[in-house]
């Protein structure tokens, strides 16, 4: 949803002001000391940190507050029991290419960088970055012009700003939900669009990864059950994509669902045309593993603290080819939080398919309440929860 890209707060804002007047430094500028990663050869990463393989990565997108990431990342951990070693994060609403290649969650002062380099084996970064900014994907012809590499050198400032910085094992979310027609950046409505925007995807991997020190992981991540259009229209190739993603909430915006708690209600969520199951066997099909960057229960007409739905989800994720998934927790588009006072039957789910012995003990002795408590929002043109 459109309304996403801005969840980062007073950050995106800082962001969005420098650039526009001129304040993004360049890639001479001094960067954060104590961010750098190992230098000379391969980080050996965790088994249990997001990689190119079946790593079940537990991530989460929190609501950052007053530039305090250890503030706005405790209530969520408190409440799950779990020490995330995984953030997702939105810098997908960029004006320009100074913005764009200067992303807010690696400058100084709002902890990521500082995060990360206190644990560079066992921490990543899940970076949503949009494939081009939003002045240059208001012209016409902006896939034909990326496709045919015209902005490359953005590709490789890119990378070597989140290298400095001590974010080149981060996963990138490239241009995400890309078949909606909510952001500008999208395959387009034409099959020729849907080409030039596969080949514009891969022009900017090859051009991150030429930068020496990447190991950047390239998620190629659709929005389920919107547009049924085949999914190798605008697949760029198995060369330039890591992981395949799915934004997988739990309502639809293609047919009435039953109610929340039913098992049927997963059944035709997830055999949707363009459903979870639809994109598992894509991506084996394609030999890589699965991600699941956003998903969560919603408040909607149709929705509500849907425990069923999440303990399915953990069930589908134990069973397949995951490489990590990540709940949207910051409370915006009528998304619910993993918060006992707002979504405990799905705070309890969550708890035991992910969370420590510990936490979920600790929630199996709870009963959980009698009543759903609805957070407030209404669907944004009938799709809020699709992503």
């Amino acid at each position: 949803m459109r309304s996403r890209r801005r969840l980062v707060g007073l950050a995106s804002v800082a962001t969005l002001a420098a650039a526009l007047l001129g304040l993004v430094p360049t890639l001479g500028t001094s960067l954060i000391g104590d961010a750098s990663a190992p230098s000379g050869g391969t980080l050996v990463r965790s088994p249990g940190v997001v990689q190119a393989g079946n790593s079940k990565t537990t991530c989460v997108d929190i609501s950052f507050k007053n530039y305090n990431l250890p503030t706005s990342l405790a209530p969520v951990e408190r409440a799950t029991g779990i020490h995330y070693n995984c953030l997702e994060t939105f810098s997908n609403a960029d004006v320009n290419w100074g913005a764009w290649v200067d992303p807010w969650v690696t400058r100084r002062g709002y902890g990521f960088a500082k995060w990360l380099a206190r644990d560079p084996r066992d921490r990543t970064v899940i970076i949503t970055q949009s494939l081009v900014p939003d002045q240059v994907a208001a012209t016409p012809d902006w896939r034909i012009q990326c496709a045919a590499g015209a902005f490359r050198t953005y590709g490789r400032q890119l990378a070597s700003r989140l290298i400095a910085r001590g974010f080149q094992y981060s996963v990138i979310r490239l241009g995400p939900e890309m078949n909606g027609d909510w952001y500008y950046d999208s395959i387009g409505p034409n099959p020729s669009g849907w080409s030039s925007w596969a080949k514009c995807f891969a022009q900017t991997v090859k051009a991150m990864r030429s930068v020496r020190g990447a190991h950047f992981l390239f998620d190629w991540n659709v929005n389920a059950g919107y547009q049924d259009i085949p999914l190798t229209r605008y697949y760029p190739g198995n060369a330039y994509v890591d992981i395949v993603g799915i934004d997988n909430y739990d309502a639809s915006g293609v047919r009435s669902l039953p109610p929340i708690s039913s098992p049927k209600r997963w059944q035709l969520l997830a055999s949707e045309k363009l459903g979870l199951y639809a994109l598992e066997r894509f991506a084996r099909a394609h030999g890589k593993p699965l991600s699941i960057p956003e998903w969560g229960t919603v408040s909607t007409s149709q929705g509500g603290d849907d425990g069923t739905y999440v303990a399915d989800m953990g069930t589908f994720i134990a069973r397949h080819d995951v490489a990590y998934e990540s709940w949207f927790d910051p409370g915006g588009d009528g998304i619910l939080t993993l918060d006992a006072n707002v979504a405990p039957r799905s705070l309890a789910a969550y708890v035991t398919a992910f969370g420590p012995k510990s936490a979920i003990a600790r929630y199996q002795m709870r009963r959980a309440p009698g009543k759903t408590r609805h957070g407030r929002g209404s669907p944004k043109s009938g799709r809020v929860g699709l992503g």
